[in-house]
């Protein structure tokens, strides 16, 4: 690797973020330049980490200076996600050249994507949980930041107030989690390493009655970031209120990275009936998520909400995936699906929202209902290629992710023995399945909308021809995107190899391709997911993309058709309740301020006029008419009086106590000393051998006290 790589890597985007406002007032443009340049040094030293990981070496690096806390962790899959980052956050930064060009507030906006894209880094290098944090708390920062981007318009700075505010709460709990792990760690610490191999920690925990507790707050913290049940409300609204060439670099991936980082510390309390429930937990939510979140996606108009819940659905796929893996014996299989879905995702993603970005950016609207007969063809094949890998459609990356993560929950529910977890296994897929349906259906829904044959209307507003940038970044991300989309199944052997120095995993779980094929492909889960897919594909594709029906018609025909679509418009009313919280928590504030507040400002009112009475009181019969019993009136008198006293018994004590006393004893001591040297001095001689008399005479007076008293010495 290139010295310095693992710290470079995230340092030099920071950097570049505070180096940023200063090269944005010399020159506008420079800011852009910077950043493609400062992102650019970072996938180069992020990619110079890869051969030493190909050659087996995992190393917890020191920084090169002081501070242990700032080390980072050289593994496989840091060093797989670094790349990934870099990698989409340089295609990201050469897209926004072009689509951020005439804003305003162009410093601020790379300033903010440079601390992400560093904050991110950090996230996936930190050796430590303490460092992870502070990267976790920068990119959440600056996700606050980018939403609220445009905050002179109400909205959006309301948008960015409830991603704070959302995140906020997860955050607590991680940093509450942390702070447990840390004293119940023995030696006390946050180093991932020491952590894996610290079999104390689990122990404790369990001994404590904690261990549910801290690793469901754990959890808490990373689906707050992932966007999971009941925490993704915030994404969709982010993301269709912050510059959309942003979307593309979504933090919620951040969440099933920390649970893939931390989930061998766990897996090691396997044995506790608290951890069982806690896994139980992650797989039961990462399935809800991914149908609830999918169903919300089928009723959405806006572009960027679609494909916000659509990433907040396939990341519940990953956490189903963790969860199941925490849950079983051999942790490899659940661990490699969820990690491979999580790194081919990071692309797809990318890539749709590059893609929703550049046709937005085009028509000048986000509604999808305004796209239709816009044509272009590199957003049709780039929306085309994201849009069937997220359908799950064979042989795309998506239909391999979803199908191996089913087909773990079918060896989950297989070797569960107890009757209760094997139901909640087969629970977990068909949760699965059904959401590769829903999927289906919203994916084939949104190509209809956007590339359907017929007029372009936005509104009035006229089609932009975007710039030269906007085009060749998305064609790059799209050939990258496309090669890991078509090839996946032959990907995930290498893959396996390639995380195979991490210690947990100790050997290959698939030797070559034809196990991977053996081991998806035969499963009862292929099956189902074709029929599912097929099931959700088939009435989006005959409404959407040939329109044999009408979606309007047919909801006034059946009304339980437009309920459900009221239902889900309304995205479940999660987020109506939430507000609902809000405002009664805003109504009993106002209830408490009108009557605790109010009663203490009388007792503050009734307190001060009784201070205020006494000080008139006191003013009265002490300043105003005096002191009676020395019979001195007035307060200033009484002063007066003492001053004068005072001189007169200084002027008494000058003479005898200062002048006779103290100053007669300092010269009666002179007088003495003074006396004494001269008596002293008729000693000396000069005469040099009675010096040497004196000092043997001396010695010998020495040696008898030590004999006398040396034991004493």
């Amino acid at each position: 690797m290139f010295p310095y790589a693992p710290w470079l890597c995230w340092i030099i985007p920071i950097i570049g973020a505070v180096v940023t406002p200063l090269i944005g007032t010399i020159r506008r443009k420079s800011s852009s330049y910077l950043a493609v340049l400062s992102i650019g040094l970072s996938v180069c030293f992020a990619f110079s980490m890869i051969p030493d990981i190909l050659a087996g070496q995992i190393d917890p690096l020191g920084i090169p200076w002081r501070y242990p806390e700032l080390s980072v962790l050289i593994d496989p899959l840091s060093v797989l996600m670094a790349c990934v980052i870099s990698c989409i956050g340089f295609l990201v930064t050469v897209f926004s050249v072009a689509y951020m060009q005439e804003e305003p507030s162009l410093a601020r906006f790379w300033f903010l994507i440079q601390l992400f894209i560093g904050g991110y880094l950090v996230i996936v290098l930190a050796d430590n949980l303490l460092f992870m944090f502070i990267g976790w708390e920068t990119v959440g920062i600056c996700c606050t930041g980018l939403a609220a981007f445009w905050h002179k318009d109400p909205k959006r700075a309301h948008m960015g107030l409830k991603t704070f505010m959302v995140l906020r709460i997860a955050d607590v709990l991680l940093l509450a989690s942390i702070l447990l792990i840390y004293a119940y760690s023995d030696p006390q610490t946050l180093n991932l390493t020491e952590l894996a191999q610290n079999n104390t920690l689990i122990g404790e925990l369990a001994k404590s009655g904690m261990l549910f507790i801290t690793a469901f707050m754990f959890f808490g913290g990373a689906i707050g970031k992932a966007a999971q049940f009941p925490l993704q409300e915030w994404l969709p609204d982010a993301l269709a209120a912050s510059p959309s060439s942003f979307n593309a670099l979504t933090e919620c991936l951040a969440g099933p990275f920390l649970m893939a980082r931390v989930l061998p510390i766990f897996h090691g309390a396997r044995g506790y009936g608290d951890m069982v429930n806690f896994f139980l937990v992650m797989a039961l939510v990462g399935a809800l998520t991914a149908v609830i979140s999918a169903l919300i996606a089928m009723a959405q108009d806006n572009i960027f909400k679609v494909l916000s819940y659509g990433i907040s659905s396939v990341i519940g796929y990953m956490m189903a995936a963790f969860g199941l893996a925490g849950l079983m014996a051999d942790i490899s299989f659940g661990y490699l699906a969820g990690t491979f879905l999580l790194t081919v995702d990071a692309f797809v993603s990318a890539l749709l929202f590059l893609s929703a970005a550049y046709i937005s950016y085009t028509v000048g609207s986000d509604n999808m209902h305004h796209m239709g007969g816009f044509k272009s063809r590199i957003a049709h094949r780039s929306m085309e290629v994201g849009a069937l890998a997220l359908a799950g459609i064979p042989p795309l990356s998506g239909f391999w992710c979803t199908n191996w993560i089913q087909t773990v929950a079918l060896d989950f529910a297989s070797e569960a023995g107890i009757f209760t977890h094997m139901i909640l296994g087969y629970l977990i897929f068909a949760l699965l399945i059904i959401g590769a349906g829903i999927t289906a259906f919203y994916g084939l829904r949104m190509m209809g909308l956007v590339f359907r044959k017929e007029s372009y209307k936005s509104d009035g507003k006229g089609i932009k021809k975007p710039p030269s940038l906007m085009p060749i970044s998305l064609t790059a991300t799209l050939v990258l995107t496309a090669f890991i989309d078509f090839l996946a199944i032959l990907l995930i052997w290498p893959f396996n190899k390639f995380l195979l120095p991490m210690p947990f995993l100790g050997q290959l779980t698939f030797n070559n391709i034809t196990e991977v094929l053996r081991y998806i492909i035969p499963s009862i889960s292929t099956v189902l997911t074709c029929v599912a897919v097929a099931l959700g594909g088939y009435p989006a594709y005959k409404i959407y993309i040939m329109h044999e029906a009408d979606a309007g018609r047919l909801m006034e025909k059946y009304s339980f058709l437009k309920t459900a679509h009221r239902f889900l418009r309304n995205r479940f009313y999660i987020d109506a309740f939430y507000y609902k919280v809000a405002s009664s928590a805003r109504f009993f504030s106002q209830k408490i301020h009108n009557s605790l507040e109010y009663g203490l400002n009388l007792l503050n009112s009734f307190t001060a006029s009784r201070f205020l009475s006494l000080a008139r009181i006191t003013h009265k019969y002490v300043e105003t008419e005096g002191i009676t019993k020395p019979q001195i009136m007035g307060f200033r008198k009484f002063l007066d009086t003492a001053y004068r006293g005072m001189a007169m018994l200084s002027q008494l004590a000058y003479p005898r106590l200062e002048l006779g006393g103290l100053e007669g004893f300092n010269r009666l001591i002179a007088k003495t000393v003074t006396n004494l040297s001269e008596k002293f001095r008729k000693i000396q001689s000069g005469v040099l051998s009675y010096n040497i008399l004196a000092v043997f005479a001396g010695f010998i007076l020495l040696a008898i006290l030590l004999l006398l008293f040396g034991g004493g010495f």
